[in-house]
C-alpha cells in the first residue's frame, strides 16, 4: 500500500473485529484493502428468483461451474482465486495469459475468470484512495457513486473481494427475472454497518448494487456472473 488511511469503522462490531485482527488497537485503524482476502462464507443455500427458479448457493465444491447442468451460484472469496492461479502458474511455466485463459481450475472457475478478481485484488492492494481504485477499475460505477450513494468513494474503503458465478441454468433465471438475492457471511459485518457494493460482469463493465445487512447477514443483488467488492463506510481521522 503506497499510502495508508486511518479511518474508524461506522459499525462499532466491525471496528472490533478488525481491530482483533490487527493485534487489539481500539477505534483507530489502518486502511489494510490487502485484508479483503479474509474468507466470505454463503449464509444462505438457496435462493429464489422472482419468477419461482431456485437457485443453489455455494462455496467452491471442486466442480466447474460452467458445466453445472442444475441452478448453481458459486461465491468464491479471492484467495481460493489467487491460489487456483498460482497452481496453473507453477505447472505452466512460461505460458501466457492468453494461452491459459480457458483451463478449469480448482476453483471452480477458468484460469481467465480467476485472473479478473486477482487483478482487481491487486489494484486494490497498491491504490492510494477508494475514488482512485474506483476512477481505474469501475469508471461506470465511479461515475454514479457520489449520486447514488450520497458522499464521496473515499468514505468508503473495501473489505471483502470475491466472485460470483452463475451456471448457464441459473444465468438464464437470473436474466429472466433481472436479479436475484444472495445471502453471505463477511467477517466484522454485523447490523448498522453502512456497506456499498461494486460489481462487475465478465466484460469489465461495473455497476453498484444495493446491499442490506439483516442479523449481520449481507444480502446482495445478483445480477451477472463476475466479482465483487464490499465496501464500508468509514470515518477519516484527522
Amino acid at each position: 500500500m503506497k499510502k495508508k488511511l486511518a479511518v474508524t469503522l461506522t459499525s462499532v462490531a466491525l471496528v472490533a473485529a478488525m481491530a482483533a485482527v490487527m493485534g487489539g488497537q481500539a477505534l483507530a485503524i489502518e486502511w489494510h484493502p490487502s485484508r479483503t482476502q479474509s474468507e466470505v462464507g454463503v449464509s444462505e443455500s438457496t435462493t429464489t428468483t422472482t419468477t419461482g427458479t431456485t437457485i443453489t448457493v455455494t462455496t467452491p465444491t471442486g466442480s466447474q461451474v460452467q458445466d453445472t447442468s442444475a441452478p448453481v451460484i458459486q461465491v468464491t472469496p479471492v484467495s481460493e482465486t489467487l491460489a487456483a492461479n498460482a497452481a496453473v502458474d507453477a505447472a505452466n511455466p512460461g505460458a501466457t495469459g492468453d494461452q491459459l485463459a480457458g483451463i478449469a481450475t480448482q476453483s471452480g472457475l477458468s484460469y481467465a475468470a480467476n485472473g479478473q478478481l486477482n487483478n482487481l485484488y491487486n489494484q486494490v492492494t497498491s491504490a492510494e484512495s477508494t475514488e482512485q481504485l474506483l476512477a481505474a477499475t469501475a469508471p461506470a460505477a465511479a461515475a454514479e457513486f457520489q449520486s447514488a450513494v450520497g458522499e464521496s468513494a473515499n468514505a468508503y474503503t473495501p473489505i471483502a473481494l470475491y466472485d460470483v458465478a452463475a451456471s448457464p441454468s441459473a444465468e438464464a433465471a437470473i436474466a429472466q427475472s433481472g436479479s436475484v438475492q444472495v445471502a453471505i457471511s463477511v467477517p466484522g459485518v454485523a447490523d448498522g454497518t453502512q456497506l456499498v457494493a461494486v460489481c462487475w460482469d465478465r466484460n469489465g463493465n461495473s455497476y453498484l448494487v444495493p446491499v442490506r445487512v439483516v442479523n449481520g447477514v449481507v444480502y446482495l443483488t445478483v445480477r451477472a456472473s463476475g466479482p465483487v467488492m464490499i465496501m464500508a463506510r468509514v470515518r477519516v481521522q484527522g
